[in-house]
């Protein structure tokens, strides 16, 4: 018998989470967002990090500031984010873990050769910038954490299903996104493991930030203060599967059903 596909949810269990290299617990970087190849069954192909994937997320003028700043100091003529294979993770728990050869991050580099050299007594750079293999060229399953091209075409971005307005299959407003429940059921990886897929969306009447896991499960709504928080703050919460979802863009989402068909969040 088959073991059931892993289930996470994407802004809960992802989004902002530390991603470490397994080989010596060193901090590579955040989970800025999640890149996707759409589809009839999308899938999740890799972590985006860096401002040019925060800075789009978190929209409006700190994102606009963000983004901006980063192309400058990066100097490239189409700067991406930088971006890590999903078929490099190997753990996901309280950090993300990752296997592969060193990469330093660009930004940190930077800091490296241009601030904390600066530092009397500060360790010098050579050691930073060498790089593990003796100058040869890393093996194809070395881990790549540099990007040095906008979004890769054929693809979106996850953090774009979230806070998004959604409407029934008569136009009305029924809610906004606050999360993406992702199964472990999807392609093949590199021959490695299968990939997350985005398998529906929590929405919530009102939109007032994010969730944190009280209101959905077998616990739901405890403990009790808690509880009584996420309903005044986000009211009541639904979930819809993909195959629920008519249409999606950068603005809206919407429905094939009303809102009383989708089902509530008690086993999720």
């Amino acid at each position: 018998m088959s073991e059931p596909a892993r289930v996470l949810h994407a802004r809960l269990h992802l989004l902002d989470r530390q991603v470490v290299r397994e080989s010596d617990d060193r901090l590579l970087c955040k989970v800025d967002d999640l890149e996707v190849r759409p589809g009839d069954r999308p899938y999740v192909t890799a972590i985006l990090s860096g401002p040019l994937a925060l800075g789009p997320r978190l929209g409006g003028l700190p994102g606009w500031l963000m983004t901006e700043t980063d192309r400058l100091f990066r100097g490239e003529e189409r700067p991406g984010p930088y971006r890590i294979e999903m078929s490099a993770v190997t753990e996901i728990g309280s950090a993300v873990r990752v296997a592969g050869h060193r990469q330093d991050l660009a930004l940190e580099r930077w800091l490296t050769r241009n601030v904390v050299s600066r530092i009397p007594g500060a360790a010098g750079t050579q050691e930073q910038d060498a790089p593990d293999d003796g100058g040869r060229e890393a093996p194809e399953n070395a881990l790549r954490v540099r990007e040095r091209r906008e979004d890769r075409p054929g693809t979106m971005r996850l953090a774009g299903l979230l806070g998004r307005t959604v409407r029934g299959p008569s136009g009305e407003v029924a809610g906004n996104t606050v999360d993406v429940r992702l199964v472990q059921d999807g392609p093949l990886l590199a021959e490695v493991q299968q990939a997350f897929r985005p398998a529906g969306l929590l929405i919530a009447r009102r939109r007032a930030g994010r969730l944190f896991g009280y209101e959905r499960g077998p616990g739901l709504w405890r403990p009790s203060l808690l509880g009584a928080l996420v309903r005044r703050m986000h009211g009541e919460i639904r979930y819809a599967e993909w195959d629920q979802i008519e249409s999606y863009d950068d603005e809206e989402i919407t429905l094939r059903v009303a809102w009383d068909r989708l089902r509530t969040t008690a086993d999720l």
